[in-house]
Parts: structure tokens; sequence; C-alpha cells
């Protein structure tokens, strides 16, 4: 058994296996409908119990586990590799669903890149936390959760795995988390790492105002938050940390989570950065690498 194994095992080794008080409730209810006989509090009891059992287990390899499953074996047997450095696996599915709730939460796992398994984990954990937190208090408003992942570039020299999760409760919400990594050193990398100073902030900031300019010119129903909108917060800069990634022809695509520079009808809009406008602010050792 290799490393990436035990960690898998002492990871289930590890999981909380309490059962949700939703479950808990929903087996009272099936209790109190069955119909009276001789022993039935004796029966029941017994029931209770053993139902218990059963939900705690269903909990454990259901929705704290990874899925076993053909679909499970399948993606631990058949490990996609990832250039020459990490490989990628669905590390566990979360599943929860009846006639008002929905969780489907997908999460990875990335050989020998422990910082980014570690922040996708605890991004996770939180959302299962979140859901069942709901789940007890609003059993019976809608809710839904759903994450899932997918490799946006995979190249000799980079990779960039994209989180996408979507929140509905009251109303949606959608945002994403890109993780990079520079393969010819084994580096996580964020934005601010691949350029000399600060100045490409402004820079992409600038022809992403000028982007949105021009589409809200138009298309009439397309709204961001600018200098221009009195009534609004407007964007004024990209962060250290935005998420992005690169395209195939050298040009960097800046991500923007729903309501970050406009309304819910903006959705999740993304910008393509010319690489002409920013290449004098990279750093040498990202300059050629498309």
């Amino acid at each position: 058994m290799n490393s990436f194994d035990d960690k898998l095992k002492q990871l289930a080794q590890n999981e909380d296996d309490k059962v949700p008080d939703i479950v808990i409730n929903k087996i009272d209810q099936t209790l109190d409908n069955l119909p009276e006989r001789k022993k039935v509090v004796k029966i029941s009891v017994v029931i209770k119990r053993t139902l218990c059992a059963v939900a705690s287990i269903a909990i454990t390899f259901l929705f704290l586990l990874p899925n076993v499953s053909v679909t499970y074996a399948k993606s631990i047997s058949k490990v996609p590799v990832i250039g020459k450095i990490v490989s990628v696996i669905t590390l566990r599915n979360y599943t929860y669903h009846d006639s008002l709730h929905d969780m489907q939460i997908n999460e990875p796992s990335v050989e020998n890149a422990e910082p980014i398994n570690n922040d996708i984990n605890e991004l996770t954990n939180k959302l299962v936390s979140k859901f069942y937190s709901d789940l007890n208090l609003q059993s019976n408003g809608y809710g839904s959760i759903y994450m899932d992942y997918e490799t946006i570039t995979d190249n000799d020299r980079w990779f960039t795995l994209k989180l996408s999760i979507n929140e509905i409760v009251a109303s949606s919400n959608r945002y994403y988390k890109c993780y990079h990594i520079d393969k010819s050193n084994g580096n996580i990398i964020k934005l601010n790492d691949m350029f000399v100073n600060s100045d490409y902030k402004q820079i992409i900031t600038d022809n992403i105002n000028a982007q949105m300019q021009q589409q809200m010119q138009e298309n009439e129903n397309i709204v961001y938050w600018t200098k221009e909108d009195e009534f609004s917060d407007e964007f004024t800069c990209i962060e250290d940390d935005h998420n992005f990634y690169w395209k195939d022809n050298g040009n960097l695509v800046i991500v923007f989570d729903k309501y970050e520079v406009g309304p819910g009808s903006t959705g999740t809009p993304e910008f393509e950065i010319d690489k002409s406008l920013f290449e004098n602010q990279l750093k040498p050792e990202f300059k050629n690498m498309f």
C-alpha cells in the first residue's frame, strides 16, 4: 500500500460518524406511523436501535466516506496522470437527497499538493456542515448545494484545477476556486507570484473595465458595477490571489464569482486579457509557457 492509499485509510478512520438529527427525526416519524400491535413498544425500541445503527453506517459510507461503488473503484484504479508530478482522484462523494434538499459534493485530492488538499478539505467540511445545519434548522425549506471540479489546463508545464460551488437557499450563489501548480518545480502558484511587481493589477483591471463598458454598450441587459454606476459598489481592482487560468494562446482569463462585479443576472463573468498587455510585467520564467 503506497502513501496515498495510507492517507485515504487514515482519513476514513478519522471521519465523524454522528447521525444528523434530521435522519433520526425521519426514523421517529416512520415508527410513529407504524400500526399498533402487541408489544409494539418493545419492538419499536429494537427497530429504532437497529435503524439508527443502519443509518449510522449508511451516513458513514454514503455521505462522509467516498462512495463504495463501481464508479469510485474505477476512479482509484484508473487515476488520470497529470504531467510527471501529480495525479488527481475524487477523494469523497458527499450525497443527500429528499423532496426539498439536495447535496452533491465531489471532493478532489491532488497528489503531492498537500496545501491544496488541505484547503479543499477545509472548504468541503464547511459546506457539508452548513448543509446539515440548515437541514436541521429549516427542514421544511428548500436548500441545495453542489460542488464539482474540472481540469482547466494540463500540459508539461502547468496544471490548473477549478472548483465550482453552487449554493441555493432563498437565492442562489455560485463561486469558484482555482488552484495552480507549476510543474517545472512543483510550486503552487497564485496570481501575484507570476509578476515582477503590483503594476500588473491596474493594467488588467483597466482592461476588464474597458471590456465591461463595451459589453454594456452592446447589450443593454448586461450590467456591471463600474465607477459610472452611482448606486452600487464599483469594481475597483483585482486581488493578488484572484481566480484565473491560462488559455492555450497565452492569454490570461480572470474569473469572477456571482455578485462580485454585478447583480445576479450578470452571472459569473470571465474576461480574457491579451498577453500583449501584461507580458512585460511577467517574471522571466513565466513568459514563454505557451
